[in-house]
């Protein structure tokens, strides 16, 4: 029984694991170049839109993709499926969840500062100014709620793709906001983040080098114009914008260029901290701008800023925006990356030429939106060749909230263990409800323990937001050859069995020897003959996997959870609970369904989409 604090150590360094394995990495490598090079376009798909189809377009474009959403597909076409998932969801914003960890009283001895009411938003409010020790703006009780926040919002996703955007443009252009700024600083850039996807990418990267977390990460807070800084002037083109050779020819006479034209730039900590609301308070000290002129290089045509002085060098960043996207690489390069995060990573020749310029022109067409790109890839006949099913590894994020989404676990049934004389279960809804904490029986408070130790657990398998690796993003997103095969390992399938385990098994730990587990009339009831195990395994085939049980697996299976029972053993056990939910018969059916769920979970197939 898993009965552990969530581990709050680094995550585990994926591309060092990686290459500790001893991988056949030729074989690997071999077995991708045999993949036969798909030639359809982005013609509009024309053909058959049902179970498979839609399963890997949900898989592509959800952040797990669970029962539920399929629901919601049902009856539409592929055009009104993609107007469903281009519909925009709402961020709203964290609030107080850990009032039952952290009562008023106590975070007022500790931070000298009153606290908002349980279940009220705290963002807006000022922090107590500087103090030597426990400064309230990094207070781990404010960070969990934020992170137990997005985890919640990522958990209740509408069948929109919002989320999974916010996954890929959180990547695509990373900072570790809590740093520096803490609260208010991750809130700036998550919102910022959250409406960037859905706008202008333009707009957005002028906004991303004046966000404080960006000013901080990459240094841009710190330059002086005698010594610029290049941080940020290098990573905007690099991996923002154009990229890297051979597709982009900037120098780094550009890279100085750039640099000089953004020094000056700065926010202002004590306005955003200490006063009220949340919006970042930006300045430019125009003392320390470089007010010469910059020559870049054909690249950019040659392109000149003329040297401006006092505020009127606030327009030069406009210009170092407007220079980088009259290149055609700056919406070939965004167009390539969205390719490779919902479509394949390898990008041959000839999809560069048919697939990804396609996209590019249409992108810079629609103001640079990204959306108009990714719902013409979307909807295209290369994207829904029957080569690309199935065919990418689930990300940490993608294998654990599949899993909990799709036994909803956090509506799901409070359970312990109290070793007495007869050494059972208890549940929340049965005999002893004094054995559960208030905390975990209110839902606010429980969303604190249970989306904070999601997010430790997520971390744990190599993948935990708002805590990139490097200013890359993760490797499994970009790095070749090797790209998603990066997410799996000795240890990370070592943490995504224990989750399966958890989540299958004996329930997610959440606090006091409490776990929560799926409730097992509600889980049953979203089968259509959950009493018939040949047709129950068929219909977790359909939903779970991208192929057919092997019947060797299938027969395993069956054994594990019938021993020397027939089939139909285990129709009476669920016509037993299902017409009498007693203790007795929820326990004779428990342990065979957790068993059959388990054996299920192992499955290979489990981590493809």
């Amino acid at each position: 029984m898993q009965q552990r604090k969530p581990n709050q150590e680094p995550p585990i360094d994926l591309v060092e694991q990686f290459y500790k394995e001893n991988v056949d990495l030729k074989a690997i490598l071999n077995s991708r170049k045999a993949r036969k090079e798909v030639t359809a376009g982005l013609e509009p798909y024309t053909g058959e839109f049902g179970t498979a189809q839609k399963k890997h377009l949900l898989n592509r474009t959800m952040v797990g993709m669970a029962k539920r959403h399929m629901d919601d597909l049902e009856g539409l076409t592929l055009d009104e499926a993609i107007d469903l998932i281009f519909t925009p969801e709402e961020l709203g914003e964290p609030v107080n969840n850990y009032f039952m960890e952290m009562d008023a009283a106590a975070y007022k001895e500790r931070y000298e500062s009153d606290d908002v009411a349980p279940g009220a938003p705290f963002i807006d409010r000022p922090y107590k100014r500087l103090r030597p020790t426990f400064e309230e703006q990094f207070g781990g009780e404010r960070q969990r709620a934020i992170t137990s926040w997005i985890n919640q919002k990522i958990y209740n996703q509408q069948t929109s793709i919002h989320w999974k955007l916010f996954v890929f443009l959180h990547n695509l252009t990373p900072t570790k906001a809590f740093d520096l700024g803490g609260h208010k600083f991750i809130f700036n850039y998550i919102k910022l983040i959250f409406n960037g996807v859905l706008g202008n990418y333009k707009d957005y990267i002028y906004k991303l080098t004046l966000d404080p977390s960006m000013l901080n990460y990459l240094n841009l807070q710190l330059s002086q114009k005698e010594t610029p800084d290049e941080n940020y002037a290098r990573e905007v083109q690099e991996l923002f914008t154009v990229g890297k050779r051979p597709f982009s020819k900037f120098t780094e006479e550009d890279v100085r260029g750039v640099a000089r034209s953004l020094v000056g730039w700065r926010f202002d900590y004590e306005q955003i901290i200490y006063t009220e609301g949340h919006e970042p308070v930006i300045d430019f000290q125009d003392w320390n701008h470089d007010q010469g002129d910059k020559q870049f290089s054909s690249f950019y045509n040659n392109h000149t800023i003329k040297g401006k002085a006092g505020q009127d060098g606030r327009e030069e960043l406009q210009e170092v925006v407007d220079m980088i996207f009259e290149t055609s690489e700056s919406c070939i390069f965004p167009c390539r990356r969205l390719y490779q995060f919902f479509v394949y990573p390898e990008v041959s020749q000839e999809v560069e030429n048919t697939i990804i310029k396609e996209m590019a022109e249409l992108m810079r067409e629609n103001n640079f939106s990204l959306l108009a790109p990714l719902k013409l890839l979307l909807k295209s006949e290369h994207f829904f060749d029957q080569s690309f099913y199935n065919t990418l590894i689930k990300s940490p994020l993608e294998f654990t909230f599949s899993m909990y989404k799709e036994f909803d676990l956090f509506n799901g049934e409070l359970r312990i263990w109290i070793q007495e004389e007869n050494k059972e279960y208890y549940y929340s809804d049965g005999e002893r409800p004094d054995l559960f904490p208030q905390k975990l029986v209110d839902e606010i408070s429980r969303s604190y323990f249970f989306f904070s130790n999601l997010y430790w657990n997520i971390g744990d398998q190599g993948m935990r937001l708002f805590e990139p690796p490097s200013v890359s993003g993760w490797p499994a997103y970009y790095q070749a050859p090797v790209y998603d095969l990066f997410w799996v390992n000795s240890v990370t399938v070592k943490k995504r069995k224990q989750t399966s385990e958890s989540a299958t098994r004996w329930g997610v730990w959440l606090e006091n020897g409490v776990h929560i587990r799926f409730n097992l009339k509600n889980y049953l009831d979203t089968f259509e003959t959950p009493n018939n195990l040949e047709t129950l395994l068929t219909e977790m085939q359909d939903r779970f996997l991208g192929a057919p049980i092997p019947e060797r697996a299938k027969s395993r299976i069956k054994s594990s959870v019938l021993g020397d029972k027939n089939d139909h053993y285990w129709t009476d056990l669920v016509d037993a609970y299902l017409n009498n939910p007693t203790s007795d018969n929820r326990n004779q059916l428990n342990w065979r369904l957790e068993q059959l769920l388990y054996q299920f979970f192992e499955l290979a197939e489990i981590h493809l989409m």
